[in-house]
């Protein structure tokens, strides 16, 4: 019976926050996420990794007639997206903005290939492969945006669950729901992770699925240091950054690190393979040669202080889970050394980004590269908090008001924020980053300002969303406490 009611509990908690990922009706998508939309339909249509079949070539366009290929619906070869499947052959410029040190646009006659790792694709799959047999039209916009929604929401919620689980070890049932709802909320989480195929949620769950098997308060076999190194090996499949916390999560323990690089090293083939079936090569990757030559200091100021994109600002109550670490005693116990450890791969992964070209992740609200590695830093302070970091009732009430200010910021702009307002105008933040760097002009206010020209839908969500909150608060009430 007890079983049961614990299966019921987490299937209810599942089913409520999927809901949350919809509920603030606004379709927030960008054409990032059409490659890993498209891949189930090359892979089963054209028993391939290329995306010919749905683009059009600049060259040969009507000169008199240049919007025929909008009309069909066909995307341009040439899109920041795409790139040769191998060795481009162009030989004139591509008439279409592409990123700072990426590779160069496909000719007119090569095949055609995304430059995003595939992991997201793989997981987003199954849900696609039904709309591929029953003959869906795969440049059904409407549609792309709608199944991707569905997969990036669902992959979310898995990785939210499994969190849950985490936390609820080192804290009380009321904790852990709280510091649930401020992940889920109160980070990019519900605004983009789970809102379109980014690759953010793909990450959120090969984290979230490492925590899950290695950060308990009894000591780990080494079978699961394995598994962690799988996920996290498969999170780089994903995006490539997450291999950082690989030599991490075991804390220096000669034989887990090895265990877990030996599992990294299985969980990364797919890549392997992808990259040799799309581009020859199994060391090739479609970022192409990516400048990491950003300042250090200016790179880390944007990351984490700068008005339109810094961690502490858009979220500043993630500076509790840093205060954690003096309470961290590590030649004490083995969970405190992991726990340390989370926080030198979170270091390592905040300097890398730091020195990246484009540090601020693109057009996206809030703090997008270092919302990734969110999940270890809910770990991280969900201990401190079972360990009376937050025992004060001042320091407890200034944690609160700096979490009311993100989960403000972050449902406005869940119901609110369109990439082709503040992002674009007046001018483009890829093209003039300096715009992130203006308090007169931050992007959380531009946002907060937009709320009431959306009107009604506004409303609703808010309403829809209000529901959702409270049917999770009656369940968390009503069902009996489980670990």
């Amino acid at each position: 019976m007890n079983e049961r009611v614990g299966v019921a509990r987490w299937q209810m908690r599942g089913l409520l926050l999927f809901v949350l990922a919809f509920a603030n009706l606004n379709d927030i998508w960008s054409p990032d996420v059409l490659p890993n939309a498209l891949f189930a339909w090359t892979v089963v249509q054209e028993g391939d990794l290329d995306y010919d079949e749905f683009v059009f070539r600049p060259g040969s366009v009507d000169p008199n007639n240049r919007n025929a290929p909008a009309n069909s619906g066909l995307l341009d070869s040439e899109a920041y997206f795409f790139r040769a499947c191998g060795e481009s052959t162009a030989t004139e410029p591509p008439h279409a903005a592409r990123s700072p040190g990426g590779p160069p646009a496909p000719g007119p006659n090569d095949r055609v290939c995304s430059i995003f790792p595939p992991g997201i694709a793989f997981l987003a799959f199954p849900f696609f492969v039904p709309f591929v047999l029953a003959g869906a039209d795969p440049l059904n916009l409407g549609l792309l945006v709608r199944v991707g929604h569905v997969a990036a929401a669902t992959i979310e919620v898995i990785a939210t669950l499994l969190l849950w689980s985490v936390l609820r070890r080192f804290v009380s049932p009321r904790w852990s729901l709280a510091l649930v709802l401020l992940y889920f909320l109160g980070t990019s989480v519900r605004t983009i992770a789970s809102q379109a195929l980014w690759q953010h949620a793909g990450v959120h769950l090969a984290i979230a699925i490492a925590l899950w098997l290695v950060f308990l308060a009894r000591p780990v076999a080494l079978w699961r240091e394995f598994a962690a190194g799988v996920a996290l090996g498969y999170g780089s499949v994903v995006r490539q950054t997450t291999a950082l916390l690989v030599p991490f999560v075991p804390a220096a323990r000669v034989r887990a690190t090895i265990v877990a690089i030996a599992g990294a090293a299985i969980g990364v083939v797919p890549l392997l393979i992808y990259n040799w079936l799309a581009f020859g090569n199994p060391l090739e990757q479609g970022y192409g040669t990516k400048p990491f030559d950003t300042s250090p200091l200016s790179g880390l100021y944007g990351l984490l202080l700068s008005p339109s994109r810094g961690l502490f600002v858009y979220e500043p109550y993630i500076l509790f889970a840093f205060a954690t670490i003096v309470l961290l005693k590590p030649g004490r116990d083995h969970l405190e050394l992991r726990l340390l450890s989370l926080t030198y791969a979170w270091a390592a992964t905040a300097i890398l980004y730091s020195t990246y070209a484009e540090w601020w992740g693109g057009r996206v609200f809030g703090p997008r590269f270092l919302d990734d590695l969110a999940p270890a830093l809910f770990v991280l302070l969900a201990w401190g908090i079972g360990h009376g970091l937050l025992a004060r009732w001042p320091v407890r009430a200034l944690f609160w008001v700096c979490a009311a200010w993100s989960i403000v910021i972050f449902q406005a702009a869940a119901f609110a924020y369109d990439q082709n307002t503040w992002d674009l105008h007046p001018t483009n933040i890829n093209v003039d980053p300096s715009r992130l760097l203006d308090w007169g002009d931050p992007q959380w206010l531009f946002v907060l300002r937009s709320v009431p020209d959306v009107g009604v839908r506004a409303i609703v969500a808010a309403g829809l969303s209000t529901l959702a909150l409270l049917f999770l608060l009656r369940v968390e009430s009503v069902l009996p406490s489980r670990r």
